[in-house]
């Protein structure tokens, strides 16, 4: 039964200036993970947000950070 949940490594791209919100909700939940941000190579005002997903607090987070922030999220696991 231990591998019902695995981690998975997911992305949230987001213009530069939703910075700022996106870390509002991760202080908000806690800091439920570690995260690292880095630039998008294709386009300069973006940045991608990644981290992983191993706990019900990062899930939870993840979706309140997709229903208010409005971005998509990708899994990088494939």
């Amino acid at each position: 039964m231990d591998d019902l949940f695995k981690p998975r490594r997911v992305a949230v791209p987001v213009h530069y200036s939703m910075i700022n919100q996106f870390m509002y909700l991760w202080i908000r939940w806690n800091r439920p993970c570690d995260l690292r941000v880095q630039r998008s190579e294709k386009d300069a005002e973006t940045v991608g947000i990644c981290f992983n997903v191993e706990n019900n607090d990062t899930v939870d987070m993840m979706r309140d950070v997709a229903n208010v922030l409005r971005v998509d999220i990708y899994d990088l696991n494939g």
